[in-house]
């Protein structure tokens, strides 16, 4: 895939796209790939995605993980180098295999400063990004694991843009920060309504409309518990 087929590098001007171009290079990244690891001999990177998928995900003191969101090729991954806010908090860790165009964040930061018209399509990728995790917080208090399942698998989904999803059971679990039997039974009630099917790891999206979740006015009672 061309660096074009990113949401953020199509916004851009001619120029910027091109001025953009010939910082980067086109990386394959894999599933259970950790992005932006702060490592000693390494330089922070950016990763403009083309055709992978990234989850957020944040980790208590115990190393238990909850993913608040998924970025596709709409948007990118290890902008905080580039504006000197990277969070110890957040971790990125690659859900679905694909292509990725990588820079050099000093590079990028160079080229904002050469091109500072560049910042309005950042900030716009951030705020929607923000938005983005505050819905899936939200989720994490007012819906069940079942509703919360489709949710993710919708959006796993539309971000990969593909209904063939590589997931396991245990993976979703880490993703929703709940016990692998839940996701077995949450995903056991979806595939009763033939909304998915499932096999060995391989997990088939039947009726992607129908797993776009509709809280009810009951469950976002607050204190309801998941």
């Amino acid at each position: 895939m061309t660096l074009l087929t990113n949401g953020i590098i199509f916004q851009l001007s001619k120029e910027d796209q091109n001025r953009v171009q010939d910082i980067c290079k086109p990386v394959q990244l894999f599933a259970g790939q950790i992005l932006c690891k702060p490592v000693h001999h390494e330089t922070p990177k950016i990763y403009f995605l083309t055709g992978a998928c990234v989850a957020l995900l944040v980790k208590n003191k115990a190393h238990n993980a909850l993913a608040v969101g998924l970025v596709g090729s709409e948007g990118a991954i290890g902008l905080g180098s580039v504006l000197d806010s990277n969070s110890e908090n957040l971790h990125f860790l690659v859900q679905t295999s694909g292509s990725a165009w990588m820079a050099e964040s000093a590079d990028f930061a160079l080229l904002l400063h050469q091109r500072p018209g560049m910042l309005w399509v950042i900030s716009q990728h951030l705020w929607q990004l923000t938005e983005h995790i505050a819905a899936i917080s939200a989720s994490v208090q007012f819906e069940d694991v079942t509703t919360r399942l489709a949710r993710w698998l919708a959006l796993s989904a539309e971000r990969a843009q593909m209904q063939q999803l590589h997931l396991t059971h245990e993976h979703l679990a880490q993703m929703l920060g709940v016990r692998r039997v839940s996701i077995t039974l949450a995903a056991g009630e979806l595939k009763e309504r033939g909304l998915i099917a499932y096999q060995r790891g391989v997990l088939n999206i039947l009726n992607l409309a129908g797993l776009q979740p509709t809280v009810s006015s009951e469950s976002l009672k607050p204190g309801r518990l998941i």
